[in-house]
């Protein structure tokens, strides 16, 4: 299947190292992770937006509305995600219901691109990897180098959240 199909995965990576430090309360790591992860996530909805959607054209089983919208819709919430993040801090006075406020927030942005991942993955990828898959291909190279940036600040949240269960 797709190259990018690994890209999703790294996004859901980072979220998922994101859910695990607002768990224990550090904000600040959890801020910034989620503001690397809406970083990359933009990048990708970008790529797809200029380089992968315009080779729908009259194959898909869904128009290209959808995911321009859903690119729109999840950069949104990651936004609302970041601002209910923003403050978190154990062990401050109120810090599990504060985080326990950024994970609520946070459901309906993970719906959304758990749909919006399955949807790619069942038309715009299929589409686009069988009309250009070589575009596909340097596309997932590109991503996963800008997300290379950012492994240094995965590195550090990871050990973080070992030293948190020491």
């Amino acid at each position: 299947m797709s190259a990018l199909i690994a890209v999703h995965h790294a996004l859901d990576e980072q979220v998922g190292v994101f859910r695990e430090l607002v768990l224990v309360g550090d904000g600040a790591r959890a801020a910034a992770v989620l503001a690397a992860h809406r970083a990359l996530t933009e990048r990708h909805a970008s790529d797809e937006e200029a380089h992968l959607v315009p080779l729908l054209a009259g194959g898909s089983r869904w128009p290209a509305e959808l995911y321009t919208g859903q690119h729109a819709k999840l950069l949104a919430g990651l936004d609302r995600v970041l601002d209910a993040v923003a403050g978190l801090a154990a062990p401050r006075a109120g810090w599990r219901r504060h985080a326990l406020g950024v994970l609520d927030a946070l459901a309906p942005a993970l719906h959304l691109a758990d749909h919006h991942h399955r949807a790619e993955e069942q038309d715009l990828l299929v589409i686009a990897e069988a009309r250009d898959p070589a575009l596909v291909a340097a596309l997932a190279r590109d991503w996963l180098a800008a997300a290379a940036a950012h492994d240094a600040l995965l590195a550090d949240a990871r050990a973080a959240l070992r030293a948190s269960e020491a």
